[in-house]
């Protein structure tokens, strides 16, 4: 475990990157902005990696929605990095595949030594052969599977063994087979409800120098926490009956919290804010005398499909 000496020489970069395109989700813009406002400011390098609202580069290209786009955001986000070479990296996103760049980067840094905690309902392995959003593409592109150019912005594949699902509760069946074929560990939200074990013994085993945290926050349960994709205000009486519980809140502060305690954290990326009361407000606010345009008739959009 670092000294606090050691962290305070250590430089961390706070990366601001409002990514929606990967989930063709234009909430998760306002959901990483709100994000960057709650979260403590600890004096850390903050930069914001530029992302347009607008309708351009939406096409979807060999077989990945808005791929151009993505892929110009994944090369300022490595220019960031590349500016400053941090020690620790925080992301603020976005959907998932904001991801990528700080991974990649990170894993390179410290020569393949450091652990995955893949806190996600979902297991992000897919390809443009069967789903075109690439925020399910990102950890497939870390193993070095999937678009060519994705993939070519790695410059150290990730271990697999050194990957852990933490919380996964939900996968398409294209998905397990990657996850087969490499194996991939997973501890489920029922193993984690009585203590942090599963995950303290699977990293005693690894033994990482250091330790990503990717925490998409639809790994949490959607009867305690709404601002999630799948929490949609008119839906969200027949989901809850449907949908498998996740975890709570307080079990993953737990989690992340005794993982700290014994090991490096040199990355917390937190992706996949939701915030479908504040988004639809934004949108009620546009349309207000004064305000806004009052011959707005557009309600907020989500999953744009033009």
């Amino acid at each position: 475990m670092m000294k606090n000496s050691e962290a305070i020489k250590s430089k961390t970069l706070r990366l601001l990157m409002p990514q929606w395109q990967g989930g063709n989700n234009p909430a998760y813009f306002l959901g990483a902005q709100l994000l960057n406002w709650l979260a403590p400011n600890m004096n850390d390098i903050q930069e914001e990696v530029p992302v347009s609202l607008t309708e351009e580069g939406l096409e979807v290209e060999k077989g990945i929605f808005a791929r151009r786009t993505l892929l110009k955001q994944l090369h300022d986000a490595e220019e960031i990095l590349e500016k400053y070479k941090p020690d620790r990296v925080i992301v603020l996103g976005g959907d998932c595949g904001v991801e990528l760049a700080p991974i990649s980067y990170l894993n390179n840094k410290y020569d393949g030594d450091m652990a995955i905690l893949w806190v996600d309902a979902h297991p992000d392995v897919n390809t443009p052969e069967h789903f075109e959003n690439h925020h399910a593409h990102v950890l497939a592109n870390l193993l070095g599977i999937g678009d060519e150019e994705f993939v070519a912005s790695v410059p150290k594949q990730v271990n697999p063994d050194n990957i852990l699902y933490v919380g996964l509760n939900d996968w398409q069946l294209s998905e397990k087979k990657v996850m087969e074929q490499f194996n991939l560990s997973a501890v489920t939200p029922e193993e984690l409800v009585e203590d942090s074990s599963p995950v303290l013994n699977w990293l005693e085993k690894v033994k990482p120098a250091k330790v990503f945290i990717h925490f998409d926050l639809d790994v949490l349960d959607l009867r305690e926490f709404r601002s999630l994709l799948i929490a949609n205000p008119a839906t969200y009486e027949k989901m809850k009956d449907q949908v498998t519980a996740g975890s709570s809140m307080e079990t993953i502060i737990r989690v992340l919290q005794d993982v700290a305690k014994a090991h490096d954290i040199v990355g917390l990326g937190i992706t996949e804010h939701f915030p479908w009361d504040t988004y639809n407000l934004q949108n009620m606010l546009q349309r207000l005398p004064l305000l806004g345009d009052i011959n707005k008739k557009d309600k907020a959009p989500y999953n744009w499909i033009f």
